[in-house]
């Protein structure tokens, strides 16, 4: 086996990735813009791991000035077919030897910790995570948005310029655990503004594109067959090429029927029927709207779901008052 380091994304890795599916025991679903996104990832560092020239296994990071981001840890299938590897099995033991390795080596260039999400129903990459020495720093939620005709508005716009919230974003999130800018200084914006042209509320969000293979519950696979022939869900999931938004940062303090027809217009710019939040709990805006926004028919399917925040060589420990940034570019 031959380890292959690289500060660069290959066509062969990119194709590598997007015949990997993700999750297990709730939804499991594969990325259809893999492609478009793998090009926005920041200060990568990748290893892939190749048997007879092949790549078998791979983890890349985003390398930023806080931590080392794991943004792709991903095996062939012959590697993922149980949730635990089977310790007499010689080739999935060098696997972990050498990527194991990968983590040891970058800790002596920078002192610095990993971190990474991983769904609380995944029980094979919680169960690999804890023998590459992470452990549960805290937990996130994901929270569904929905809309079958979502409502537009002319106080509802893109905006293509990070100047006019900054100063706000960074007031509002700058204290956050985790906290950085590459992704969300990108634009567009969604803005609500006022009669004068005054922002009222504001939010930046990534269109996503997946194939569901699976929703969670115990009916998450026959679900997704049967969509296409439910009225007004078919609207909502489209399981061969689901679109939904998902935001990086939402205004805080802001009224929640302001910020009820902020969403319904970003739905409405875009195009599309959804959205999913992946939050934490203790995120001034989530926690300002959670109990009185009107989430929509979606929510009352699948439920509010968990994701843990993993870190290895965690410097600190998770406090409420400083809640831990969510940038949806990490999880999609």
């Amino acid at each position: 086996m031959e380890l292959e380091e690289s500060t660069k994304i290959s066509e062969e890795l990119i194709c590598f990735l997007e015949g990997t599916s993700l999750g297990t025991n709730g939804a499991k679903y594969t990325h259809l813009d893999v492609r478009d996104r793998i090009g926005q990832t920041d200060n990568p560092k990748s290893y892939s791991l190749k048997r007879n020239t092949q790549i078998i296994a791979n983890v890349t990071f985003c390398i930023r000035d806080f931590a080392y981001y794991v943004r792709y840890f991903a095996f062939h299938p012959i590697y993922q077919s149980t949730s635990r590897m089977k310790p007499r099995n010689r080739s999935n033991s060098i696997v972990q030897e050498k990527l194991m390795q990968v983590f040891d080596d970058l800790n002596k260039v920078n002192n610095l910790p990993f971190y990474a999400y991983i769904d609380d129903d995944n029980s094979r990459s919680k169960e690999m995570s804890m023998r590459f020495g992470f452990e549960k720093h805290t937990q996130i939620i994901t929270r569904s948005y929905s809309r079958i005709y979502p409502g537009k508005s002319k106080r509802v716009s893109f905006s293509e310029d990070w100047s006019e919230i900054s100063k706000m974003v960074r007031q509002q999130y700058g204290h956050y655990d985790a906290y950085f800018e590459t992704h969300i200084q990108h634009p567009p914006f969604v803005v609500l503004r006022d009669g004068d042209g005054n922002i009222e509320a504001f939010a930046r969000f990534t269109l996503v594109k997946w194939r569901l293979h699976r929703l969670p519950g115990f009916f998450g696979a026959a679900l997704v067959r049967i969509l296409p022939f439910i009225p007004f869900l078919r609207s909502l999931i489209k399981p061969k090429k689901h679109l939904f938004l998902a935001p990086d940062i939402v205004s805080q303090g802001v009224d929640s029927n302001k910020i009820e027809a902020l969403f319904s217009g970003a739905l409405a710019l875009y195009n599309v029927h959804s959205m999913i939040w992946f939050v934490d709990p203790n995120d001034h805006a989530y926690k300002g709207l959670s109990k009185k926004l009107r989430w929509g028919l979606l929510d009352k399917i699948i439920g509010v779901k968990k994701v843990n925040v993993i870190s290895r060589n965690a410097v600190k420990k998770y406090q409420a008052k400083h809640p831990f940034f969510v940038s949806a570019y990490d999880l999609i």
